[in-house]
C-alpha cells in the first residue's frame, strides 16, 4: 500500500511542477506537501528523492528541497546536447517508424491541438506525450531515455514559452510540419524543424532571464491566462 501511495504522490507532485503550479526556486515544505498530496513524511521524502533524480527538485543544506532552477550555463549546455541527440534520433525515426505509427501520431496531434487551443491544465503534459511518441519510434531506448530526461529537466524553458501569446499557434503549425516531414521522409526538413522548436523555447527563456536579471519568472503562464480570460 505504501508503495502505491508513494507512486501516486510522486506522479502528482511531478505533474504540479511540470504544469507550473509549483515554480522554480519554490520551497517544498514537507507539511505543506502532506496537506496537499497526502501520505506521510516518509512518502514525501521518497517522492522528493525520485524527482531530484529526474532533475526537477534540488536539495541544499539548511534550506531543504525546492523546485529546481536552471542557470544560463546549464540551459546552454542542455540545449547544446538536445540539438545533437534529437537530430540523431530524427534520422532513426525516419528509418524505423512504421505507417501505423504515423497515423497514431496524427491522432495524438489532434488531441494535443484540442488542449492547446483550449489552454487546458493538461496542455503541457499532452505536448510532452506527443514528443515522446515521436522519439519512441527511433527504437533506441538509451537515446530515447536521454532525450526524455533532458526534456523533463528543462521543462520550465518550454513552459515559459507558452506564456507568449503567439506561441500556441506557432507550436501547432510546427507540430503539423514535423508530422509532414516524417510522413514524406524529409530528413533535412525534420532536423530543421526540431532545432527550430528547441531554439524558440530556449531563446525566449534566456531573453527573459537576462531581462529580469534572474529575479523572477513570468507570471503570464497559460494557467494565469486562462484565469484572466474568465474574469
Amino acid at each position: 500500500m505504501s508503495s502505491i501511495i508513494s507512486t501516486r504522490v510522486t506522479k502528482e507532485l511531478e505533474a504540479a511542477i511540470l504544469s507550473g503550479q509549483l515554480m522554480p526556486r519554490e520551497r517544498l515544505i514537507e507539511m505543506d506537501l502532506i496537506s496537499r498530496f497526502g501520505g506521510s513524511r516518509t512518502v514525501i521524502r521518497e517522492a522528493l528523492k525520485r524527482l531530484e533524480a529526474k532533475g526537477l527538485v534540488r536539495t541544499t543544506p539548511y534550506r531543504g528541497a525546492m523546485v529546481a532552477d536552471l542557470t544560463l550555463e546549464e540551459i546552454e549546455e542542455i540545449y547544446f546536447i538536445r540539438a545533437i541527440i534529437e537530430k540523431a534520433a530524427a534520422r532513426l525515426v525516419l528509418k524505423n517508424i512504421r505507417p501505423f505509427e504515423i497515423q497514431g501520431l496524427k491522432k495524438t496531434l489532434k488531441e494535443v491541438e484540442r488542449h492547446l487551443r483550449r489552454k487546458t491544465d493538461q496542455m503541457i503534459e499532452q505536448d510532452g506525450e506527443f514528443h515522446r511518441a515521436i522519439f519512441k519510434t527511433c527504437r533506441n531506448q538509451y537515446l530515447y531515455n536521454m532525450i526524455d530526461f533532458l526534456r523533463t529537466k528543462a521543462h520550465i524553458v518550454a513552459y515559459n514559452a507558452w506564456s507568449l501569446p503567439q506561441r500556441l499557434e506557432q507550436s501547432i503549425q510546427e507540430h503539423r510540419k514535423i508530422i509532414q516531414a516524417i510522413e514524406e521522409r524529409k530528413r533535412g526538413q525534420l532536423e530543421k524543424l526540431i532545432i527550430k522548436h528547441l531554439t524558440f523555447s530556449k531563446n525566449s527563456y534566456l531573453a527573459q532571464l537576462k531581462g529580469n536579471d534572474r529575479g523572477s519568472f513570468s507570471k503570464k503562464t497559460p494557467r494565469a491566462q486562462k484565469r484572466k480570460s474568465r474574469d
